[in-house]
């Protein structure tokens, strides 16, 4: 009986560390999307460490794909990606359905943060927008992972944007994870 209850302890233990993880991701990348780095100059001055735990947390993913690759080689890769890639796109419907729209102005704040002076170009076919604050770039060039982390992150933002209208696509123009200072994405009318 005491092992029953130790294991319905843990999964707790696990489901509410999953759900603090989660909002804490979600919190600390809304927030490094509007303000940037400048954000992790002030936590790391207070003595905060956001940027450890979410770093641990791409680490830890990353470790868990590597170590099972070993095992079951390059088609590990693929089928993490196509759960990456169908979760995102996932994700941009329920954002359409939340939003009761789907045109293309309507994403736009997801990728410049809201601030106008991100989008770089605008016609009525396309839309060039900027975005410093990808916590991901930075963590990415700090472990070396650039590659891997730019098929999980960046490529799934056209599966996020298609979801969100099947009329639309999103193109990656240059990325913080390549060295800019800061990421272009060229959404688009198909």
């Amino acid at each position: 009986m005491q092992n029953n209850i130790s294991e319905l302890q843990e999964k707790q233990f696990g489901r509410m560390h999953d759900f603090h993880t989660e909002r804490t991701a979600n919190i600390i990348e809304a927030i490094y999307e509007v303000f940037g780095d400048e954000v992790i100059d002030i936590l790391d001055k207070s003595g905060v460490d956001f940027y450890g735990l979410f770093r641990w947390h791409i680490e830890r993913t990353l470790s868990i794909i590597d170590t099972l690759k070993a095992v079951y080689g390059p088609t590990l890769v693929d089928i993490v990606l196509k759960r990456e890639s169908y979760g995102r796109n996932e994700e941009g419907k329920r954002l359409a359905i939340k939003l009761g729209k789907n045109a293309i102005d309507d994403i736009i704040p997801f990728f410049s943060g809201g601030d106008n002076e991100n989008i770089l170009e605008k016609n009525e076919r396309m839309t060039l927008v900027k975005s410093t604050g990808c916590l991901i770039g930075r963590i990415a060039s700090d472990i070396n992972r650039k590659e891997m982390l730019y098929s999980l992150h960046c490529n799934c933002d056209k599966d996020f944007v298609e979801g969100f209208s099947c009329n639309l696509g999103c193109e990656v123009v240059q990325t913080i994870m390549d060295g800019h200072d800061c990421c272009i994405h060229k959404i688009f009318k198909k």
